[in-house]
């Protein structure tokens, strides 16, 4: 599988988030809203979980965010477009169930973000009022805020020390 896009979505003290997009048409075709991957560098390289934050049909591609903390995820951060993933297994795990409930509360933090942003489109999508609450330790490490505007009726934002 090939990286088509890489982004840095967040670079600042020391925490760096990247938005890669990967040519997965199998996974594009039925990956669903709160499902995730299984990715691996390399042949001996570790298996990451990665929460499908997007899925381009007819593209056939997914898109992942991830922060580079360990080794495997540093090693991913220095991929480029056009490199190759070893492996990318899924969709894997629940879809979560989008109901026509009125109103739903999604709250995510740091890059906990990307893994509610997909849902609050569907449950948008399906006709609910979404109030959505994210935060981060500081404005500059939050993400995916212009996304979430439009995925959501409300969006609320607080950081730990309150710069935003």
């Amino acid at each position: 599988m090939k990286i088509i896009t890489k982004e840095t979505i967040c670079n600042a003290t020391g925490t760096k988030v990247e938005k890669i997009k990967i040519e997965a048409p199998d996974i594009a075709a039925k990956a669903l809203p709160g499902q995730f991957v299984v990715l691996m560098i390399s042949e001996k390289g570790e298996r990451i979980p990665l929460t499908v934050v997007e899925r381009g049909n007819p593209a056939g591609t997914v898109t992942l965010i991830f922060q580079e903390a360990g080794l495997t995820t540093k090693l991913l951060g220095r991929m480029k477009a056009g490199d190759e993933i070893y492996a990318l297994v899924g969709p894997l795990g629940h879809p979560t169930q989008i109901l026509d409930c009125g109103k739903v509360i999604m709250v995510g933090g740091g890059v906990g973000i990307a893994e509610i942003y997909t849902v609050a489109k569907a449950f948008k999508e399906k006709g609910n009022r979404v109030v959505t609450i994210i935060g981060a330790r500081t404005k500059d490490l939050l993400i995916l805020e212009n996304e979430l505007k439009l995925a959501s009726g409300e969006l609320l934002i607080a950081t730990d020390d309150g710069s935003y």
